[in-house]
């Protein structure tokens, strides 16, 4: 099946660079591996790490380190960092998927499991009510702190992607209403970096929750086989003591991100279904024996191939993600916006999906899609500074704040990737405008 992600993929979320220059885990501005035509892979240019800690700086973003094969820096906030902002680089139309003929922004609230989907039995009882968090084996801890906004905040937890404090208070006075959780990559190219991700430091004084990504192993330093047999289990327990130490226990772990799209080393097309759930089995074990609170997040790509089959058991999973970007197709319209959201893998049949699984759904990149400079915009896929989309988003999570754990913009104005950027630069002045008056 060819790629769907399109042409999509910036690394910013609206950060600055930290002190001392590149952030110990930047997103690398788009400097991963993103599928062309047909399948074929080639590398993005990687850009010096000064020239990106200036770049991230000039407009309000972050270099982080993120997606990519070779472990290349990426810029949050001007740097999608992660996935469907990968994919905007290409121009392959996603095939299309046929959705509901009742199809609406709010889920049904009696969910009917995806005709694609296979997912494993589950291995834990679902923890039935939609307002606890998410079981998982282990996932319990401290109730997340309360969103602030004056209820303005669509329900669950409310951010971005940044890389600086200085960026998630640029982007609360922007929007008017408390951050109360903040996204971040680790960075990628050594065990030490993942193990010990610069996050910790960089938001030491923030009293909300912390989203950290993180790969299965370093760019160039693993392999499935290893992995699903636990030979990476030690790093994973240093990982689990680290969030201990540092005093957060309850940390949302997004492990594997993408998984279904194939652009990133740990993809399920680089091995088989089987393998690829031990390994993330394996994986969240081990972080879980050394911080039993710590919560998975389980992140697909919307614009990518069918997730379900790999779904790694509800013992293993404390939240269902899942990566939205307007286009392929974008919503200009009601129409439109039934047809993405309730396709395999949109928003609203990954809601429906996390409901029959009894666990909460997290939105973690999400955001516009310039119609320059992008390649679904090349296309004809984008949406470009679009209101609408905005505003059905914000209804989707109001509708389902019950079982929303968190949403975090993806901020970025990085060349040639989404062009999502709502604040420093404002390039979506419309977008911009109605999230703010929402949030």
């Amino acid at each position: 099946m060819p790629s769907q992600r399109a042409g999509r993929r910036a690394t910013s979320h609206g950060a600055a660079t930290p002190p001392g220059g590149r952030a110990p885990g930047a997103h690398s501005t788009g400097a991963h591996a993103i599928p062309r035509r047909g399948g074929r892979r080639f590398t993005l240019w990687s850009a010096a790490l000064g020239v990106l800690a200036i770049a991230a700086a000039g407009i309000g973003l972050v270099a982080l380190p993120h997606g990519g094969d070779d472990g290349e820096t990426s810029v949050i906030a001007g740097d999608l960092s992660n996935g469907l902002a990968e994919a905007l680089r290409q121009a392959t139309p996603l095939p299309s998927a046929s959705a509901s003929a009742t199809a609406s922004a709010t889920p049904s609230a009696a969910p009917t499991t995806p005709a694609s989907a296979t997912p494993a039995p589950p291995t834990a009882a679902p923890t039935g009510s939609t307002q606890q968090r998410p079981g998982g084996g282990g996932g319990g801890g401290a109730a997340p702190p309360p969103g602030g906004g004056g209820g303005r905040i669509p329900g669950g937890l409310s951010g971005v992607v940044v890389g600086t404090m200085t960026h998630v208070n640029a982007w609360e006075q922007f929007r008017g209403s408390k951050v109360n959780v903040v996204h971040g990559y680790a960075a990628r190219d050594n065990w030490q970096n993942m193990t010990n991700p610069w996050m910790g430091s960089a938001f030491a004084g923030f009293s909300g929750q912390l989203v950290i990504s993180q790969p299965f192993w370093p760019t160039g330093g693993g392999d499935f086989n290893s992995c699903a047999n636990g030979s990476y289990s030690e790093q994973w327990k240093q990982f689990g003591r680290y969030l201990v130490n540092i005093g957060r226990p309850s940390t949302i772990v997004r492990l594997a991100w993408e998984f279904n799209g194939d652009w990133f080393p740990w993809s399920v097309s680089n091995t088989n279904p089987d393998t690829w759930k031990r390994c993330f089995q394996q994986v969240v074990s081990a972080i879980r024996s050394t911080d039993p609170q710590v919560r998975i997040d389980w992140t697909m790509n919307r614009h990518s191939g069918q997730p379900y089959e790999v779904y790694p058991g509800d013992s293993y999973v404390d939240i269902v993600g899942v990566d939205v970007y307007d286009m392929w197709p974008q919503s200009v319209d009601e129409a439109g916006w039934a047809s993405q959201c309730n396709s395999s893998a949109g928003l609203c049949d990954v809601i429906r999906f996390a409901k029959q699984h009894g666990k909460q759904f997290s939105v973690s990149e999400w955001g516009v899609v310039g119609k320059s400079d992008t390649g679904a915009g090349r296309a004809g896929q984008a949406g470009g500074d679009n209101p609408f989309f905005i505003k059905k988003m914000y209804d989707t999570f109001k509708a389902n704040a019950g079982d929303l754990a968190y949403e975090t913009y993806f901020n970025s104005a990085e060349a040639n990737n989404v062009h999502s950027s709502l604040l420093n630069p404002n390039e979506n002045p419309n977008a911009a405008s109605t999230y703010a008056s929402l949030w």
